[in-house]
């Protein structure tokens, strides 16, 4: 008995953990256009981030990369206030319409099949990652950005995100540098079943 409870006490840990890493991430990746249709893929990709902390965060020296070569080192001062966004983008012009805070020109190619976005500090420490697969769990649109569904929710689970409603600049759907559209939800928390049973019993 005293060792079945110190093993939900370690689970309990270990959840906790998993958590409060998700809830002080300052700055989180909540918007993202990889393939839209007003403009090509070279100039009008781009994605948008949040700040839900309190104090103003400024990007300057942070990497945008990839599980793969693509990687950028943010040069110059991006700062985002507490509660506002920042949008990351190819192209500044001909772009679609949308206004951008910060060009990576070609050092970044959002993928329209599985491609991962992945932001490090200036202390190489990641903040944040969204892994997408080209549609099996995440939203596959064309000219529509990816949406998270929510603030404080899992932005690496597929099923969190949806694809915006709303139009902009050219014609593309998206809500660059301003809060989502709503959708529904299929989840809004993921944890492994088989901890949730054991914690149970």
């Amino acid at each position: 008995m005293y060792i079945k409870t110190i093993k939900k006490v370690f689970w309990l840990y270990l959840l906790a953990n998993a958590f409060a890493a998700q809830a002080f991430a300052t700055i989180i990746i909540t918007e993202i256009l990889q393939n839209p249709n007003a403009v090509s893929d070279a100039s009008g990709e781009w994605f948008e981030v949040y700040n839900q902390g309190t104090q103003a965060v400024d990007m300057i020296g942070w990497t945008i990369k990839d599980n793969g070569a693509d990687s950028h080192v943010i040069n110059n001062s991006v700062v985002i206030s507490a509660g506002g966004y920042a949008v990351f983008g190819s192209n500044g012009v001909a772009n679609g319409g949308v206004t951008v805070d910060y060009i990576y020109a070609t050092a970044i190619s959002l993928s329209n099949g599985d491609d991962e976005l992945i932001l490090l500090d200036g202390s190489l420490v990641e903040i944040d990652r969204v892994e997408w697969d080209g549609g099996p769990a995440f939203p596959d649109p064309i000219g529509k950005s990816m949406t998270l569904g929510g603030l404080g929710i899992d932005n690496n689970i597929g099923s969190n995100w949806c694809e915006a409603t709303s139009t902009f600049g050219d014609g593309d759907f998206g809500t660059p540098g301003a809060a989502n559209d709503s959708c529904s939800l299929n989840s809004s928390l993921s944890v492994n079943p088989a901890i949730l049973i054991y914690l149970l019993n």
